[in-house]
């Protein structure tokens, strides 16, 4: 792997794992792990989320009545779905994709900079000291974002 791709990997676990205390984990793992971040990291994550989740409602709200039933349909594959709907966006829509996923980028990027080595040691070690379950879990979504902003790149 390239470090690139590792480090997006990195910040991605980073960013799972600090947020919102998921797949199974204990809020007092979370806690403790935040504990170790500056308030202005913690203030990083914060907004990251916050930006996350309007950007999510945005691109909802955008959706034509045509493009939700595409995402509705189960009776096709989600392959399927995806590439329907990624030749339905507006050019509009995409600009949003792309201007959404570029300061997100940013963003995340400014939060990796701003960890320090011990930081990024606790981190990994609270990473490793999880379940296998969960990790798999973690894998498994982080290779499904990963998957899925590579197929948003070609939009």
């Amino acid at each position: 792997m390239t470090l690139k791709f590792t480090l997006r990997i990195f910040v991605a676990i980073i960013f799972v794992m600090t947020v919102k205390p998921t797949f199974g984990q204990n809020s007092e793992q979370s806690e403790k792990v935040l504990r170790h971040l500056t308030l202005n990291q913690q203030k990083m994550l914060e907004e990251q989320q916050k930006f996350i989740d309007i950007s999510k409602l945005d691109f909802k709200n955008s959706l034509s009545v045509e493009q939700k039933n595409i995402l509705r349909n189960k009776n096709i594959s989600k392959d399927e779905r995806s590439r329907l709907l990624k030749t339905s966006l507006s050019n509009k829509q995409r600009d949003l994709i792309q201007s959404n996923k570029n300061l997100l980028r940013n963003k995340r990027l400014t939060f990796k900079r701003s960890l320090n080595r011990r930081q990024v040691t606790r981190l990994r070690r609270f990473i490793n000291d999880r379940d296998i379950h969960d990790r798999k879990r973690l894998v498994r979504r982080i290779r499904r974002l990963i998957r899925d902003n590579l197929n948003t790149d070609n939009i």
